[in-house]
């Protein structure tokens, strides 16, 4: 019954989709490239995306009609727009980004969706506004998110002040566990942190293309020009994946102590100006005691691949797919993603 209703869902938002004309709708190219992307690649999305709210519905002690859900981090709204077609009673939307919600906004009318709540912001003044509005959220669930959050500490400790028990599920596939993967990603750090991206078609304007290394130098030497050359290179390396506010409070604690109590992962790096991780490859453990510290129930389960058009693909999926069914549910050594489970109660 689960299944089938998620298919359902799945079938009917596609149908909308592939209705849509995407030239005519007015969001930002940034939206715009990830909205083609997922109508391109709906297949191989939606198997993705039908495991994360098979999991979610599993946690459900009532019926989907009378539950809230919540897009946490929703971009251009896919998850969303599943959710309303499944049939749950409120939909709320969130993204730390304007131009996101407005995205989201435009393209919900275009297919002729109704979002019931819109919430624009971080962790607390999400949280803030769930309070304030008394929404009773039953789960939140996010696609990809995980993985960039800055300080996963601040951000359980905020999430868990929602005044209503609730199931919290992320999907993500910065599996650090699956060492192909992590290898994977441990190129995308080195690309950010010492290259930087070539802007294009799709650029998210708050991001920056510069390497992060050069990033941090800069922020270093702007206000701490008695800093040699050699001082401030020292101090970009070590300060690697901190915000800015944070790099300066090492550069200030360095040149009272000499010491510099911060280390870096080994590879892991991020914007220094918004926070946002490369590919944040978070250590499992680390990722179950925060949760745990704050009160909170915590389960990490794999995920299967998924399918798309590509037939010799599929096959080689299915087999690794049959290895993961029968190595179990918390073997995450060849899961591609893995669904971070967080219960309040």
């Amino acid at each position: 019954m689960k299944d089938s209703l998620i298919n359902d869902a799945i079938n009917s938002l596609g149908a909308k989709l592939k209705n849509l004309d995407v030239s005519l709708v007015d969001i930002s190219a940034y939206n715009k490239k990830y909205l083609l992307r997922y109508i391109n690649n709906y297949e191989f999305y939606m198997s993705l995306y039908s495991q994360l709210l098979s999991k979610a519905i599993n946690k459900l002690s009532k019926p989907i009609t009378d539950s809230v859900f919540v897009d946490y981090g929703g971009g251009c709204g896919i998850l969303s727009f599943l959710a309303k077609e499944l049939g749950f009673k409120n939909v709320i939307y969130n993204d730390i980004y304007d131009v996101s919600i407005n995205d989201a906004t435009t393209i919900a009318k275009h297919l002729s969706i109704t979002i019931d709540n819109y919430i624009t912001g971080d962790v607390e003044k999400f949280v803030y506004e769930i309070n304030k509005l008394n929404i009773k959220p039953d789960l939140i669930c996010s696609f990809d998110v995980l993985e960039h959050i800055y300080n996963l500490t601040s951000w359980f400790k905020a999430i868990s002040e929602i005044n209503n028990s609730f199931d919290l599920l992320f999907i993500t596939s910065a599996n650090s566990e699956n060492p192909f993967i992590k290898q994977r990603l441990k190129k995308i750090h080195h690309q950010a942190e010492y290259k930087g991206f070539a802007q294009e078609t799709g650029w998210k304007q708050s991001d920056i293309s510069a390497s992060y290394l050069e990033e941090r130098k800069e922020i270093i030497s702007k206000k701490f020009s008695q800093l040699s050359l050699q001082e401030i290179n020292m101090l970009a390396t070590k300060s690697r994946g901190l915000i800015k506010e944070e790099i300066e409070q090492i550069v200030e604690t360095f040149l009272q102590t000499g010491k510099i109590d911060y280390v870096p992962h080994s590879t892991n790096t991020g914007d220094p100006y918004t926070g946002n991780w490369a590919e944040n490859l978070i250590d499992i453990n680390d990722l179950k005691n925060i949760a745990q510290q704050n009160n909170l129930c915590v389960e990490i389960t794999n995920t299967y691949y998924g399918y798309s058009q590509h037939k010799l693909l599929n096959l080689s999926k299915s087999l690794l797919n049959a290895f993961i069914k029968i190595t179990g549910k918390h073997n995450l050594f060849f899961s591609p993603m893995f669904v971070l489970d967080i219960s309040k109660r």
